[in-house]
């Protein structure tokens, strides 16, 4: 299980079940020591809260509590649906390639999208399931972009949990990740409460091509926090 979990929908995407605090009080149930909220952007129906991001605070003094979002990509020309008015309290940023934008086109087409939006974005910190089977990716230029970048690519527990990414085409991903020096998150991508802090059905996969320790940026919690100490000073 993770200690930390850095991909998190609450009620306040349109595919999230539970509210933060029922989220907040599983993570404690299970031992966990933080994790982030990560809600959709408004482009995917996300209902971002201003009171969430400028009021609430975890009302438990051993959890961490990260404040995040995971955007997406807008246009061709990288822009993306990070809202402005609350980058101030982020302390994550995810991006992904999802369903607003259009399937069928190449593998040359969707990497070039992505990195160009990660080459305009610096604050983005974590790229999200790159092994979206619908949207294939170059991965050794993502990787190479964020190694370069000082970005890491996820891992996404759900994606093999629930069959929605190969076997494969993930080892594939992470032997890249080894050549490409690129780090890695490891997280759940938690829609149902079940799922939160969640890594066993990736853990194999890990095992399995002997990925470096030293590249996981969610290794231990400490590991995950300096992670995002680092990419805050660099943004």
């Amino acid at each position: 299980m993770l200690e930390i979990d850095l991909h998190v929908h609450s009620i306040f995407s349109h595919c999230g079940l539970h509210t933060v605090l029922e989220l907040i009080n599983q993570a404690r149930a299970t031992g966990m020591k933080g994790l982030a909220i990560t809600d959709h952007g408004l482009t995917m129906g996300g209902r971002l809260n201003d009171v969430f991001f400028n009021r609430f605070h975890c009302p438990y003094d051993d959890l961490e509590l990260l404040k995040g979002i995971e955007c997406n990509i807008l246009d061709e020309k990288g822009t993306i649906d990070l809202p402005s008015a609350f980058v101030p309290f982020l302390d994550v940023v995810l991006l992904g390639i999802h369903h607003n934008t259009p399937k069928g086109y190449s593998r040359e087409y969707y990497t070039s999208l992505l990195i160009r939006a990660m080459e305009k974005n610096s604050s983005v910190d974590i790229i999200t399931h790159p092994n979206d089977s619908s949207f294939p990716l170059d991965y050794r230029s993502v990787a190479r972009k964020a190694s370069d970048m000082g970005m890491a690519l996820e891992l996404n527990n759900s994606r093999i949990l629930y069959s929605r990414s190969s076997i494969e085409d993930t080892m594939s991903l992470l032997r890249i990740c080894m050549q490409e020096k690129c780090s890695i998150a490891v997280c759940s991508d938690t829609h149902a409460i079940h799922e939160l802090g969640q890594d066993s059905s990736v853990t194999p996969l890990l095992k399995s091509v002997e990925f470096p320790e030293e590249l996981i940026v969610t290794r231990e919690a400490s590991c995950t926090m300096k992670f995002l100490r680092e990419r805050k000073k660099s943004c």
